[in-house]
């Protein structure tokens, strides 16, 4: 059994806990409590240990949608982190796989590849911004 100095809302208790499955392990009561100092003694025999609850069942996350202000030639990104290089200008052609974007995220460069093919209309980030995931970089026509 070990002692433990809790504080609770301001009051400090000693606790005996106990640790269960160990070797040795009885079927004793880890609620040994008493109050530290001259702190309200009723205080610490309010607070029964309780059953911890069971946890409710996790329903299946469904996959997430783009955003409503979101084009069909919009490029997004694809998790968080900052623009290192941007290799196109507005009004370049780009093919399907051109590498438009080059953003840094947890330490690892992720180049943005076009989608499609077409021209850049706009581009709504510059280097060293940072940008959340599902962000706008930038929009083919």
């Amino acid at each position: 059994m070990k002692k433990f100095r809790v504080e609770v809302d301001g009051e400090e208790f000693i606790v005996n806990i106990e640790e269960i499955g160990s070797e040795g392990s009885g079927a004793k009561s880890a609620s040994n409590t008493s109050n530290a100092g001259s702190r309200n003694a009723a205080a610490a025999k309010k607070t029964a240990p309780k059953k911890a609850a069971p946890k409710p069942k996790r329903k299946p996350q469904k996959e997430m949608s783009a955003p409503a202000d979101v084009g069909e030639g919009d490029v997004l990104a694809p998790m968080p982190g900052s623009i290192l290089e941007i290799d196109v200008k507005k009004g370049d052609t780009v093919s399907k796989g051109d590498i438009l974007v080059v953003l840094e995220a947890m330490k690892m460069e992720n180049e943005i590849t076009a989608a499609q093919s077409g021209t850049v209309k706009d581009i709504k980030v510059r280097v060293g911004d940072s940008v959340d995931a599902e962000d706008i970089l930038l929009v083919i026509e």
